[in-house]
């Protein structure tokens, strides 16, 4: 990951960052404009999210996306590429 991100906090997942908030599943989802299973896709790994999915779930939160690590990990491999 080297220094690219340094001094941009982070938390330690999507699923605490959920949780912080209070949100469940369902509830994020309808802030954020996707479906339920996007966003469990999502907190299981099970998918690569698009950049636009992941601005718009971490605006629901309040937050930037690079503060969400799968995110974070997402956008460096975009960036690699």
């Amino acid at each position: 990951m080297g220094g690219r991100w340094k001094g941009v906090n982070r938390l330690s997942s999507l699923r605490s960052a959920r949780i912080r908030m209070t949100l469940s599943q369902r509830d994020l989802a309808r802030e954020a404009g996707v479906t339920q299973k996007t966003i469990v896709d999502l907190e299981l790994g099970r998918i690569e999210p698009r950049l636009q999915t992941m601005r718009k779930i971490a605006a629901a939160l309040g937050i930037e996306p690079l503060e969400i690590d799968e995110f974070r990990k997402a956008i460096e491999v975009k960036v690699a590429a």
